[in-house]
């Protein structure tokens, strides 16, 4: 029985058809120059970057003089007529966000062996503060099972440009460059775990290395996203966000958000990281307190599929509700309720989606309104999860299940 083949030659026709006729726009609109990196013709190579923005896929693909098949979320790949047209122009290669994927390795070598070139974003999930985010273990032993070169790719500029809990595009310079190789001669004499380091220590890239400006008209609307937690009054879900400014419905906190990315507290200026940590650590502490009373609900819409189905279902509307009991969903279909216990693993995607994995029955994708947190809700989802098993943080996202495509 012949091999399934994943490589086709109209992928390298749509992929110059769309740098050719799309690439100018970006270029332009993004401010972004970069240095052509040639691969064609020494190839295979897996290509890791930092991720930064949800539209990071489209940069990385003009900087390369060939196509790149990227690992992707599945859902992106589910949805109707948008997902065949992807599939059938550049054939990503589909995995379940924060799910162990076996069948993404050997898909992935599949490409390597016809003489594709593989590329991840390791992190997962573009960046919500600027600075790098977490990547999930198993890196060392992947790059060493695929066994071919490495580059390493720093993306900058694209997150001040448009951050990931912002309404409004700013505007300001990005590029990408190569920042490392490393060869199987390199590192099959390393051990995994060091491998791995490599990987996060060179991936371990911050928005604010630069410290260029990013203009634009109400620069702060959507921030709330972020810091949802007051830093005055520590209220939940109190934040607000109008113009360049971070406000609080609960008491008259007002911080200031520049055109370098800097959010300024009581006359002192920091970074979205630093800001961030400081919000989940008022979270924390307020989880701590009244954790047990804490019930959140709101309006979404939510479509469900199955493992290796090609398309979800269409978005219902139903009412989203989140306590120490679970999540609980209510919709014209009845009421469905899902115990922490019983939710395997949890993501968001883009700017307003939700993604539920749970031990049976189908996986969840929720759609909210643009004003919602996401990130709060994440953000409650895990430390609900890790305070019923009364693990701490770290323990807890070093589950097995956290591993990288399962290895």
């Amino acid at each position: 029985m012949a091999e399934k083949k994943y490589i086709f030659w109209r992928h390298r026709f749509y992929w110059k058809l769309i740098k050719t006729l799309v690439g100018p726009f970006f270029r332009l609109y993004y401010r972004f120059k970069a240095p052509l990196i040639k691969i064609k013709k020494i190839g295979p190579y897996l290509i890791l970057a930092n991720h930064t923005a949800e539209f990071d896929i489209i940069f990385l693909g003009m900087l390369f003089d060939a196509p790149l098949y990227f690992v992707a979320s599945d859902q992106l790949l589910n949805s109707g007529k948008g997902s065949w047209i992807l599939k059938t122009l550049f054939n990503p290669i589909p995995k379940s966000k924060s799910v162990a994927d076996l069948a993404v390795v050997k898909r992935m070598k599949s490409v390597l062996k016809e003489g594709g070139h593989v590329a991840i974003f390791p992190e997962g999930n573009s960046s919500m503060n600027g600075g790098p985010s977490s990547i999930p273990e198993g890196m060392g032993r992947l790059i060493k099972f695929l066994n071919v070169p490495v580059k390493f790719i720093s993306i900058q500029g694209l997150y001040l440009s448009s951050p990931r809990w912002a309404y409004h595009r700013k505007f300001g310079p990005s590029t990408m460059k190569e920042i490392k190789t490393i060869t199987p001669d390199n590192f099959q004499s390393m051990t995994s775990e060091s491998l791995e380091t490599l990987v996060k220590e060179t991936l371990a890239i911050s928005a604010y290395d630069n410290t260029l400006a990013y203009r634009g008209k109400r620069m702060a609307e959507g921030l709330h996203k972020l810091i949802f937690t007051c830093p005055k009054c520590q209220g939940f879900l109190t934040t607000d966000s109008r113009d360049n400014h971070l406000l609080c419905h609960q008491c008259d906190f007002q911080g200031i958000y520049d055109h370098h990315g800097y959010l300024t507290v009581n006359g002192h200026q920091d970074d979205l990281i630093h800001h961030d940590a400081l919000n989940l650590q008022r979270f924390h502490e307020h989880m701590l307190t009244h954790g047990h009373h804490v019930v959140i609900s709101m309006p979404c819409e939510v479509a469900f599929w199955e493992g290796g189905q090609q398309k979800r279902t269409a978005f219902q509307a139903t009412n989203f509700e989140i306590s120490e009991k679970g999540v609980r969903l209510t919709s014209n279909d009845g009421i469905r309720h899902y115990p922490f216990e019983n939710i395997y693993s949890q993501a968001i995607q883009v700017r307003t989606k939700l993604l539920l994995y749970p031990t049976e029955g189908p996986m969840m994708l929720f759609r909210f309104d643009k004003k919602y947190s996401t990130y709060a809700l994440l953000n409650l989802i895990l430390w609900f999860k890790t305070n019923l098993k009364e693990e701490n943080r770290d323990e807890f996202d070093k589950r097995p299940a956290r591993t990288f495509l399962g290895l």
